[in-house]
């Protein structure tokens, strides 16, 4: 589901209201797909009593919770701001993951270390 657009933080009656605009209107739309991109939490390195650097770990299920059809995301761009839902509904034979590791900013490009735990069964 796509929601075009986010209204400004307002009085609850007069943000009641502007969600009944068509601007505001929630937008479901149908797509097939080859891959799933699927992002990593920010989790930072730390160190353990002995000085040792810990990777953080997590499960395959919580990065695919972007896929379950309640979780939204807030995606800006230099004219708006909207939320996105995304949900499967059919799976294909074959499924790959393309897991975002890696973050550009001015100065240079960060890789995200952090372990992705598949289920064996």
């Amino acid at each position: 589901s796509l929601c075009p657009a986010l209204p400004c933080p307002q009085p609850a009656e007069e943000k009641a209201q502007l969600l009944q605009n068509s601007e505001y209107q929630e937008l479901m739309v149908e797509s097939s797909f080859m891959y799933l991109s699927l992002d990593l939490p920010t989790a930072p390195l730390y160190k353990d009593e002995k000085e040792q650097l810990i990777i953080p770990q997590v499960p395959l299920f919580s990065i695919l919770a972007k896929f379950n059809g309640a979780t939204e995301k807030e995606y800006k761009t230099y004219k708006e701001n909207f939320l996105k839902r995304f949900q499967l509904t059919r799976l294909p034979p074959y499924l790959i993951f393309c897991i975002k590791r890696f973050t550009k900013n001015n100065f240079f490009v960060e890789k995200n270390p952090t372990i992705v735990n598949f289920p064996i069964t």
